[in-house]
């Protein structure tokens, strides 16, 4: 019988980033995972839904998701977030099994930001506003880090939060081969939150 591999997506936005997406895919290829990358060409398409909801549906029918969150926001159609974010947030949504790497850039930015995008109680400050800069183009970027860390949710509840930080594609290539390099221990992780979302329906 044909062995039935993980089927992983990674979600990240593309322009400037594509020689190391190769990489990032061909090491998780070569881990023995299906993966499922737009700009490798791997993403099951139906031809009667747009692009986005192609690459939405992927994130449904994968069995697992590796984000990166880079200084560059990505592509905008016809929605208040890119299709990048949008895939993002429905693993979240979904609880599906996932693990994340954000630019070191944007956890700086974020820093720095932060006393002005917020007032003192934490609700967002409608006067702030930013321009696109060679260290990050769009501030929604620290908006979805801010969703991949859960940051709305008190800490002690929050669970699949985990981001590990980059400045290079190779500490991305290290977390890959930490997190993913036993197959095996990631089909125990999937199976055991598949077992635990259908406790809960």
């Amino acid at each position: 019988m044909k062995k039935v591999k993980l089927k992983i997506m990674v979600a990240s936005t593309i322009y400037g980033f594509e020689d190391s997406l190769e990489q990032i895919c061909a090491v998780l290829q070569g881990y023995d995972y299906e993966v499922w990358n737009s700009h490798i060409k791997t993403i099951p398409v139906h031809p009667g839904l747009s692009n986005t909801e192609n690459c939405i549906k992927a994130v449904e029918s994968c069995d697992l998701l590796f984000g990166i969150v880079r200084e560059r926001y990505g592509a905008v159609i016809n929605d208040e977030i890119s299709i990048c974010h949008q895939e993002i947030r429905k693993a979240i949504d979904l609880r599906k099994p996932r693990w994340f790497a954000a630019h070191r850039n944007i956890t700086v930015a974020r820093q720095l930001l932060n006393q002005y995008m917020f007032d003192d109680k934490g609700n967002p400050n409608p006067n702030f506003t930013y321009r696109a800069t060679g260290v990050m183009d769009d501030i929604r970027v620290i908006k979805l880090y801010n969703e991949v860390i859960q940051n709305d949710i008190l800490p002690v509840n929050r669970v699949g939060h985990w981001v590990d930080e980059y400045s290079s594609i190779g500490d991305i290539l290290q977390c890959i081969k930490t997190q993913f390099i036993d197959v095996k221990r990631i089909m125990r992780i999937v199976e055991e939150m598949r077992g635990n979302e259908n406790e809960t329906e």
